[in-house]
């Protein structure tokens, strides 16, 4: 991985909605509805993260039908990055309390 791309990757990551996304797509694939809905944002906001994300490929997105499902990425330095935040990371409240809006329970 190149120096630039590690640093937009981590600036990306330095916003909260765009880690409480990447929290619930811990989880499972997701539509833009189902992230707005649990995180209490905007239809419009979440679309202009999950583009923020899908244009550093942290995030892959697929059409089904009229529905377009993101998932986070499988690239291995991507994992490997967004493995260690969370590892550390997830029980943070705020992470917890938007896994349980999805019917999750806590990540172990």
């Amino acid at each position: 991985m190149e120096l630039k791309r590690l640093r937009q990757i981590l600036k990306a990551l330095g916003d909260d909605t765009r880690l409480r996304i990447i929290n619930l797509l811990k989880t499972r694939r997701l539509t833009v509805k189902e992230i707005h809905s649990a995180l209490k944002i905007s239809q419009p906001a979440a679309s202009k993260h999950l583009i923020t994300l899908r244009l550093l490929k942290i995030v892959n997105d697929k059409r089904e039908g009229n529905f377009i499902y993101y998932s986070l990425s499988k690239d291995p330095e991507i994992e490997k990055i967004i493995s260690f935040i969370f590892e550390e990371f997830k029980n943070l409240p705020a992470f917890v309390n938007d896994r349980e809006k999805l019917g999750f329970a806590p990540l172990r």
